[in-house]
C-alpha cells in the first residue's frame, strides 16, 4: 500500500509533465511550454479573468460528463450575475432548465484556498430563494433590460417549449438543484475545508466539480488549453450529491483517497448510466399529467425503473401489491412499460382475477400490448418500445412523450381494474 506522499508525488509528475504538438506528417515535433502562473500573472495574460473569458466563450472544454451527465449543452448566459451573495463569476443553463454555476480563481491566491468553496455554495444557497422572475431579473441586470432568458436559450439551442422550461428553472432552483465548478489554474489544496463545506450543504441536491485549466504556448504565442477534473486521491477530485432511497440527498463520490478506494471502488460507467437514468426519469415526471389525478406519481430514480404503485383497499389498509413499471433495457435496447403484481397474494389474486378479462384489456391498451409470464410466475401486460440513444435529443424526446402517453393509458386501464376486483377479494 502506497503512503500519501508517494501519491501526491505522482500526481505532481502528472500535473506538470509537457506536452508537444506534432504536426499532421507525424515528424515535426513543436515543444509546448506550461504558461507561468505566479507573479507575472497581469504581463502574461493569465488571470481571474483569462479563466473567466475562457469558460464563458467555450463552455465546451468543461468536462462536465465526468461530473454530471445530466447537465448537457450548457447556454453561457452571462459574467458576473449579481446575487445577494455576490456575483457569480459565470452563469449557465441548460435547455432542460438546470443551472450551471462558475467560480474562476487561481489557486496560489491564497483567499481561494480558504474561501471559494464556501462562496459557491453561497451562491447556490442564494438562488434556492429565487424564483424564475428573480434570475430573470438578474440576468437583464447584466445583459440589458429587454433581455428574456427563454428566447436566449432558445435562440441558441433551436427548437424549446416555454412553459417545459420555465417550470423545471422554477422546480431547479426551489431544489437547490444546480451543478457547482470551481475552475482554476492547480488546485491542490484546502482538502479539509472542502469536504467541511460539502457536509454541511445537504439541503441543496448539486453536483461540484473541481475543475483544472492547464495552459501551455508554442514559442510563437500560440496556447494550448488541456482541461481536466482532478483524480480523486489526496487531492479532492469531485463530489457527487444525489439521492438516498428515502428522498434525502447524500454523497455519491466522497473525494476518498486512492487508499481508500482499494476497498471502494467506484465503476465510473455505472455511475454515469445512474445519473443518464436519473435525468431521463425526471424528464419523463416533470409536467406529466394524468388523467387521473389521484394517482401517486413514481419518483425519479438512479436505477433503470421506475413504478406507479396501485394500491388497494384490503382489511382497512391500502396494500402495495400491483404496479405500473417504466422501464429501460440498454442490453436489449429497448424501452417499455408493464403492468404486474406480486407472484402470491393479493396482489398475485389481483393479476389472476384480471385474465378473463383480458382481451378487453389489451384493446383499451392498443395493438403493441401483450400478456406474458416469466419465469418468476408473476403475470406482466406490457408492450416495448426501441431505445436508441438516450443523448439524442430527438430520440430521447420522442421517448419521454411515449412513455407519458402510455403510463396515462395504462393507469386509466387497470387502476379502476386493481380497486374493483379488491373490491371483490376483501
Amino acid at each position: 500500500m502506497r503512503k500519501k506522499a508517494d501519491v501526491s508525488q505522482e500526481i505532481s509528475m502528472r500535473q506538470y509533465g509537457s506536452p508537444i504538438l506534432i504536426d499532421a506528417s507525424g515528424t515535426v515535433a513543436k515543444p509546448l511550454s506550461p504558461v507561468q502562473r505566479s507573479g507575472s500573472a497581469e504581463v502574461r495574460g493569465y488571470d481571474e479573468a483569462f479563466i473567466q473569458r475562457l469558460v464563458l466563450n467555450h463552455p465546451a472544454l468543461l468536462p462536465l460528463n465526468e461530473i454530471d451527465p445530466t447537465c448537457v449543452d450548457p447556454v453561457p448566459v452571462c459574467d458576473e450575475l449579481p446575487t445577494r451573495a455576490g456575483p457569480i463569476d459565470v452563469f449557465m443553463i441548460t435547455p432542460t432548465g438546470m443551472p450551471l454555476l462558475v467560480e474562476c480563481k487561481l489557486w496560489n491566491n491564497p483567499q481561494a484556498r480558504r474561501e471559494v468553496v464556501g462562496q459557491i455554495i453561497d451562491y447556490a444557497k442564494e438562488l434556492q430563494k429565487w424564483s424564475y422572475e428573480d434570475l430573470q431579473r438578474a440576468c437583464a441586470a447584466r445583459k440589458g433590460a429587454d433581455f428574456e432568458l427563454f428566447n436566449f436559450v432558445a435562440s441558441c439551442t433551436g427548437n424549446l417549449d416555454q412553459k417545459t422550461f420555465t417550470d423545471n428553472v422554477t422546480r431547479n432552483l426551489r431544489d437547490g438543484r444546480c451543478v457547482l465548478l470551481v475552475v482554476g489554474d492547480g488546485i491542490r489544496e484546502g482538502v479539509e475545508a472542502i469536504g467541511e463545506y460539502l457536509t454541511g450543504s445537504g439541503a441543496l441536491q448539486f453536483s461540484f466539480g473541481l475543475v483544472e485549466l492547464p495552459v501551455f504556448e508554442t514559442t510563437d504565442g500560440q496556447r494550448l488549453v488541456t482541461p481536466r477534473t482532478l483524480a480523486k486521491t489526496t487531492i479532492i477530485g469531485r463530489y457527487v450529491f444525489g439521492f438516498a432511497p428515502d428522498g434525502a440527498p447524500r454523497i455519491i463520490d466522497d473525494g476518498s483517497t486512492e487508499e481508500e478506494e482499494q476497498d471502494e471502488t467506484v465503476d465510473e460507467a455505472k455511475r454515469l448510466i445512474s445519473g443518464e437514468n436519473f435525468a431521463f426519469w425526471t424528464d419523463v415526471l416533470s409536467n406529466l399529467e394524468l388523467d387521473d389525478r389521484s394517482q401517486e406519481l413514481a419518483k425519479p430514480k438512479t436505477s433503470e425503473t421506475i413504478n406507479f404503485w396501485l394500491p388497494a383497499p384490503r382489511g382497512g389498509t391500502m396494500i402495495k401489491d400491483n404496479w405500473i413499471t417504466l422501464y429501460l433495457a440498454r442490453s436489449s435496447n429497448q424501452a417499455g412499460i408493464f403492468f404486474t403484481g406480486t407472484r402470491t397474494g393479493f396482489g398475485g389474486e389481483i393479476a389472476r382475477a384480471m385474465l378473463p378479462e383480458i382481451e378487453d384489456i389489451l384493446e383499451e391498451l392498443g395493438p403493441e400490448a401483450r400478456q406474458t409470464e416469466p419465469k418468476s410466475g408473476k403475470i406482466n401486460i406490457g408492450e416495448a418500445h426501441v431505445l436508441g440513444p438516450l443523448h439524442d435529443s430527438n430520440n430521447r424526446a420522442e421517448l419521454v412523450s411515449w412513455m407519458r402517453e402510455r403510463v396515462n393509458r395504462y393507469v386509466n386501464t387497470f387502476r379502476p381494474r386493481v380497486e374493483a376486483i379488491a373490491e371483490t377479494l376483501d
